[in-house]
């Protein structure tokens, strides 16, 4: 059994999980990020109709469909203490991914600590798999997910898993789930605490990720639960592009030369603790 430990550094806790990934050890690795603070601190926000409305504001931008998606306190205070719960929930395999300081945001950090008991132990970066490290994910991680001969992906409809590999299955979720979170929960982790002994389960479903990870690990320690965000969109058939991320993938020709070195300049590109 290798070490679940991580170290709050940007390569020698991408080096840990891949290890745990290549020797096939189980773990859970969810992560926090701004969608998941907003909803843990109860501040309202939507996505949708080419607007995002947030306690910083107001602004207009057209994320896709499956992107759409609106908390609000009143109606969703069941699926934030499901959250809470879940960056509360403490365990040797289980890992949480928070904002850190490069991200400018030492108050979600400093909230996500306490919420782990006043202690940074499992607790890693929100983004370890992106950004700086976003080419050696795509280059060594995935390869590590192909290698798993039985793997699952909660995500959204639309997306189409059997363009990776003909064998992964997809367990859809539907758009703006949050006010139907409890239906879609249960139907869920039926259908998930049924796979086979050993599975993969990659995750792209928002706060949904964070609530069934904690859920599932609860009843399944022997499976692996891998939150991968949007880094694989493109790979399955989805709209790729909208994260700053995504630019590192861009061909060295002018304006990808550009991008890059517009995203190299950004302070949130270089993971720092």
């Amino acid at each position: 059994m290798y070490s679940t430990e991580v170290k709050q550094n940007s390569q020698k806790d991408f080096n840990s999980i891949m290890n745990l990934l290549a020797n096939k050890t189980p773990f859970t690795f969810i992560r926090f990020s701004d969608g998941e603070m907003e909803v843990i601190r109860n501040q309202p926000f939507r996505i949708g109709n080419g607007q995002v409305s947030w306690r910083k504001g107001d602004f207009s931008f057209k994320y896709p469909d499956f992107d759409e998606k609106e908390f609000s306190p009143e109606r969703d205070f069941k699926m934030r203490n499901e959250l809470i719960d879940s960056a509360t929930y403490s365990h040797p395999q289980f890992i949480k991914g928070i904002p850190a300081l490069h991200n400018n945001a030492r108050d979600d950090q400093n909230l996500m600590i306490k919420l782990n008991g006043h202690s940074i132990t499992n607790l890693t970066f929100s983004d370890l798999f992106l950004n700086q490290n976003f080419k050696k994910f795509r280059k060594h991680i995935i390869p590590l997910f192909q290698s798993f001969s039985e793997v699952f992906v909660l995500g959204n409809f639309r997306a189409q898993p059997e363009l990776m590999n003909s064998e992964w299955r997809l367990i859809p979720v539907e758009d703006n789930f949050f006010p139907n979170f409890e239906r879609i929960i249960a139907e869920k982790l039926v259908e998930l605490s049924a796979v086979p002994k050993g599975s993969l389960v990659l995750a792209s479903a928002s706060s949904l990720t964070n609530i069934i990870g904690k859920r599932l690990h609860e009843v399944r320690k022997d499976l692996t639960f891998f939150d991968i965000g949007t880094s694989m969109h493109d790979l399955m058939g989805m709209k790729m592009g909208i994260r700053e991320y995504h630019s590192v993938l861009l061909p060295n020709n002018l304006s990808g030369m550009k991008s890059k070195l517009n995203l190299f300049r950004r302070r949130n590109f270089w993971l720092k603790w």
